[in-house]
């Protein structure tokens, strides 16, 4: 996780206005992953924001959730110190730097959202990380994750990355393409989306979905 640590350090300023033209239909997947939180909007319910960045999660949660109280922990102090400028009139939010492999968590959590951040993991790890996010739900409470995965075949593969390579050249032009699609492969595990179904059932997680979908990018998770 060190390389990702420094990479997130270097393009923090930039991040939100990057991501927008690097991942197609970023704002949809956010919406999706927000909408799969089934509690009433003036509820007072306790989230975890795992892999925050720069706060996008958290401000599109508290303006449907006012009341929540939401936990935003990330690896990178600079993200951090950008969500905390970009969340500073909302109240009910607590920041904190740290591995989310080895961070200790505190239970009780009704909702944990992830967007983006564990495809940086390895499988094993995956795994051990969905185990702890079971165990820090109460009973009835959601996991989701937006994050990029990888396909089921190597045909898919190549459409998922034809896919991602005309959107560089898109917003990007052709000089580009190279560059980023290098810190893409050094940086980035994902896993197969349908092992990651799996490996949440394993630990416990029930009426387990894919809620949203496109190519190389999902929004899957489910219930304890």
């Amino acid at each position: 996780m060190r390389n990702v640590k420094k990479r997130f350090e270097e393009v923090a300023d930039e991040y939100d206005e990057e991501f927008v033209k690097l991942i197609p239909h970023y704002q949809a997947s956010i919406e999706a992953l927000i909408n799969t939180i089934p509690f009433d909007e003036n509820k007072e319910i306790k989230i975890l924001d795992l892999g925050c960045g720069t706060g996008v999660v958290t401000k599109n949660l508290k303006e449907l959730f006012p009341n929540s109280t939401v936990t935003c922990l990330d690896l990178s102090p600079k993200m951090i110190e950008i969500a905390k400028e970009k969340l500073k009139n909302y109240k009910g939010i607590e920041f904190f730097v740290g591995d989310f492999l080895n961070f200790e968590f505190e239970e009780g959590y009704d909702a944990v959202l992830s967007s983006l951040a564990i495809h940086h993991i390895n499988d094993n790890d995956k795994k051990t990380l969905y185990k702890r996010i079971y165990n820090i739900l109460n009973k009835g409470g959601i996991f989701y994750n937006n994050d990029r995965v990888e396909a089921p075949t190597n045909h898919l593969q190549k459409v998922y990355h034809d896919a991602f390579v005309n959107n560089l050249r898109k917003n990007y032009g052709n000089e580009k393409i190279e560059e980023i699609d290098k810190i893409a492969d050094d940086n980035d595990i994902p896993s197969k989306l349908y092992e990651q179904l799996q490996w949440l059932e394993e630990v416990g997680f029930k009426s387990i979905d894919v809620v949203w979908k496109y190519y190389a990018q999902g929004v899957f998770g489910g219930e304890k």
